[in-house]
């Protein structure tokens, strides 16, 4: 299991299209992801993530556990902090 915390630096946080962005990245991997915001967890569920209300700025840690647990918490904080991704997005 890795945990890692970010800063996130997209422009309106995690609402509606990062969120998105952010789901189609992470189930991209074979590992389970959960992301936590103020003391509240979630797993990758759309409406979990955009209820955490995660803001430009805000911190938050991303926790990753399974196969590919290393690649998904890099291409999830390089998608967070730099707003680009490696994961193709359709």
């Amino acid at each position: 299991m890795l945990k890692s915390q970010v800063i996130v630096k997209l422009k309106r946080g995690l609402q509606a299209r990062n969120t998105v962005k952010f789901f189609v990245i992470a189930a991209s991997f074979e590992c389970e992801i959960h992301i936590i915001h103020n003391g509240v967890t979630c797993g990758i569920n759309l409406m979990d993530i955009m209820n955490l209300n995660v803001l430009e700025e805000d911190e938050i840690m991303i926790v990753a556990n399974g196969k590919d647990e290393i690649y998904a918490i890099s291409a999830l904080k390089k998608f967070l902090s730099e707003g680009q991704s490696d994961v193709p997005l359709k």
